[in-house]
């Protein structure tokens, strides 16, 4: 039997981040038993490289000409799975007048869809997206692109007072060095895993910290293993907060750019995290008392969440 061809199409630099890339790897690694898939992207680190071995094919793009080189890869019969927020609804257009089935994945709602289907792991809310009328929207935590360890939830005893941090690959203001500095200082946390990334150019900062051990560029096996020792963290709202709320952490959470504002509100919401708004403003180490009262709430089974995506896209 043949099987239905999907590609995906996400980046990661210093400069966007490795979200997009992760997540939507994340999803290839659901589908990829069921159908045939390749990853398309430009300028792959050694780290995306390998990353995209584990999983499947992949296609380096020209960076100066990534949208007409991709665009030349499709006869019809894809489905495309599109990941970032430069893709316009006229570049959906394009990809719908090949004769392929297209889903966007997007956070951040900023535009018209004329995709098949939308994925957003946070909002709830169907009346935020601007969509044509056939346009199915996958949305909530039903629908979270997780790296497959942290779909299932065995996580090991938490370290009495042993924290997680890390605010992505690149950390431009060096978050973790402000708030490593106030979990450092606290005499209830006992010790701290920081996890950086390739691209994060303060390491220096981080050398007076007695309490901390740094790692880098992780696995996700490796990160689950972290996160499910931690009995607290401190984290950005985005995707790496929800694979911490799948480790049964009790997260402080808050935003630093304008698409993590959506997952903030949501997680505050919910109980997920302890919220603490724009982690600019924050100034102390308040928040660390006040998370030992805190009532926080789980979400249900991620476990089936390979099988949604499996349905969805077979009805696409």
């Amino acid at each position: 039997m043949i099987k239905q061809k999907i590609y995906f199409r996400a980046d990661a630099s210093a400069s966007i981040g490795y979200g997009h890339f992760v997540r939507t790897l994340a999803l290839a690694d659901m589908l990829r038993v069921n159908f045939n898939c390749t990853f398309f992207t430009t300028s792959p680190s050694f780290y995306q490289i390998g990353e995209m071995e584990k999983v499947c094919a992949f296609k380096v793009l020209q960076e100066e000409n990534m949208f007409e080189d991709f665009l030349s890869y499709l006869n019809g019969a894809e489905i495309v799975v599109l990941d970032n927020y430069f893709f316009t609804t006229d570049y959906q257009k394009q990809i719908k007048s090949k004769g392929c089935k297209l889903v966007c994945v997007d956070d951040i709602h900023n535009k018209h869809y004329v995709a098949d289907a939308v994925i957003n792991h946070v909002l709830t809310e169907e009346s935020l997206f601007s969509r044509e009328s056939y346009t199915r929207l996958c949305l909530g935590m039903n629908y979270a692109l997780l790296r497959k360890p942290f779909l299932m939830r065995n996580y090991l005893n938490k370290e009495n007072g042993h924290w997680f941090v890390s605010f992505g690959g690149t950390d431009f203001d060096n978050m973790t060095a402000k708030y490593v500095g106030y979990l450092d200082a606290d005499s209830t946390v006992k010790s701290i895993t920081v996890v950086i990334g390739d691209a994060y150019k303060h390491y220096n900062s981080l050398n007076d910290f007695a309490k901390i051990e740094i790692k880098k560029n992780l696995t996700a096996t490796q990160m689950k293993h972290e996160m499910s020792r931690a009995e607290y963290a401190v984290l950005p709202s985005s995707s790496v907060c929800i694979e911490a709320i799948s480790c049964g952490c009790k997260i402080a959470s808050g935003f630093f750019v304008d698409n993590q504002r959506d997952y903030a509100e949501f997680l505050a919401i919910g109980h997920y995290v302890y919220p603490l708004g724009n982690l600019y403003d924050w100034q102390g180490a308040f928040f660390i008392n006040r998370m030992h009262d805190f009532k926080f709430n789980l979400p249900g089974d991620f476990s089936k969440i390979p099988t949604r995506y499996i349905k969805l896209f077979n009805e696409l």
